[in-house]
């Protein structure tokens, strides 16, 4: 019975390791490692490809191509206002968030682009560099004036797409990506914003979207009564999620980084198959005293 028991209890605490293990997420074989499809594969024009993380689309496509331009012109930009307005803190302080702001999105925009196969733009289009020139042209407070509404309106678009794009696209590196472009646009603008010189009148007024229509076939509430999305102005989505399908390879081992949970069921194991030992030991040891009585 002793022995029985062991071998029970044994199997039962191997089981919760084990069902703790895919309870947090780990798979039970080895992972798949991320294919990198060849460069110019995520389709052109209207075409929808399929890719391992879901349909890329045209609106896509347009959004990389957009979110990697934003960035050729907007972190020379900041660059610029660090060397022209030394003497002005707010002008640095927004300079700084466009430079690393920029710098983590290029890095998710890029590594988007290799995961889907789409090649991405390497140079601003003619409207930004003319922006850019303006701002070389520009000194004092012409200069603060044309770098703080340039990059402001500029932002309230990209922001306005960004969730145009989050809230529809079916791909989900382009969620990811979506995502993020989100949260630092909407940095930038608050920053640019706080340096006193935006110029809230020039700014496009937004128009109201036209009554969606509710499966009863009448319009749905709108105002107050509506439900509004909330900005995701808190947290950083990395390149690739760390510790998720994007990154785990086999080499990381049959639970991923979770091993811990495989090599304790192993020692569980040990100490049951020492235990039954024991036992066997015992029980000899046990019979030879009688016998000697």
């Amino acid at each position: 019975m002793p022995t029985r028991l062991m071998v029970a209890l044994a199997g039962c605490a191997l089981a919760l390791l084990l069902n703790t293990g895919s309870a947090i997420g780990q798979p039970s074989n080895p992972s798949t490692p991320v294919s990198t499809p060849p460069p110019g594969s995520g389709g052109t024009g209207d075409e929808v490809v399929q890719t391992q993380w879901g349909p890329l689309g045209p609106a896509d496509r347009d959004f990389m191509n957009r979110v990697k331009q934003a960035g050729l012109w907007e972190k020379p930009a900041g660059e610029k206002g660090k060397a022209k307005r030394a003497d002005q803190p707010k002008i640095q302080e927004a300079c700084k968030h466009l430079i690393e702001g920029h710098t983590l999105l290029d890095n998710v925009v890029n590594r988007a682009g290799v995961l889907l196969g789409h090649t991405l733009p390497t140079e601003a289009s003619e409207e930004q560099k003319g922006w850019l020139a303006e701002m070389d042209a520009a000194n004092g407070d012409e200069f603060d004036a044309i770098f703080a509404n340039r990059l402001r309106a500029a932002h309230g678009k990209v922001y306005a797409y960004s969730a145009q794009i989050r809230a529809g696209t079916k791909n989900e590196l382009i969620r990811i990506l979506s995502t993020q472009a989100m949260i630092t646009v909407f940095d930038h603008m608050k920053v640019l914003e706080e340096t006193g010189r935006v110029d809230f009148a020039g700014l496009e007024s937004p128009q109201p979207l036209a009554p969606p229509t509710a499966a009863s076939g009448e319009p749905e509430p709108t105002g107050d009564n509506a439900n509004a999305s909330a900005n995701p102005t808190e947290g950083v989505i990395p390149t690739v999620p760390e510790g998720t399908k994007f990154t785990r390879t086999a080499e990381q081992g049959v639970f991923g980084d979770n091993n811990g949970v495989f090599f304790g069921a192993i020692a569980v194991l040990a100490l049951a198959l020492v235990g039954m030992r024991m036992i066997s030991r015992s029980k000899k040891n046990t019979r030879r005293k009688s016998r000697s009585y």
